[in-house]
């Protein structure tokens, strides 16, 4: 998941910026949404940036969380790094772009079939189904905050 909409200004620090409002909401709609898919997880891997904290706070998600200095606009090759030293049954990762919209195409094959997927919004979501035995990964879906609203 990358993390929703953030405020964005002249000579403000990326690392510390904050959600909007409209971004909370967005977190709040994706949690719900997470829950009633029955997509929830056991163990989240957040970024230590402070819009991705606070998207993990209002995602309601009642799971350990670890943060990350290294998820902080990490290249694909260094969240996978992160991951595989985390063991869980359904693992939530929350990081930033470009590098988690990167290695969102490289793991699924085929790609989502859905119109945001290669911007990968703030707050996209892409649920894959994990097969260690034959390291394949199954798209089970893709969805943007905008999907809740329509």
């Amino acid at each position: 998941m990358r993390h929703t909409e953030a405020t964005w200004g002249y000579g403000q620090e990326d690392h510390t910026r904050q959600l909007t409002a409209k971004g909370n909401q967005q977190a709040l709609d994706l949690g719900v949404w997470l829950s009633d898919q029955r997509h929830v997880p056991t163990q989240a891997l957040v970024s230590d940036a402070t819009r991705t904290q606070q998207t993990f706070e209002a995602l309601n998600q009642k799971c350990p969380v670890l943060k990350s200095k290294k998820l902080y606009l990490a290249e694909p090759k260094n969240i996978i790094l992160e991951i595989q030293k985390v063991e869980t049954d359904c693992l939530l990762i929350l990081a930033h772009n470009p590098g988690l919209a990167e290695l969102a195409a490289k793991i699924t094959s085929p790609n989502p079939s859905h119109h945001q997927f290669f911007n990968y919004p703030p707050g996209g979501t892409l649920v894959l189904e994990y097969n260690g035995e034959n390291y394949g990964n199954q798209v089970v879906n893709f969805i943007t905050p905008d999907d809740l609203s329509l």
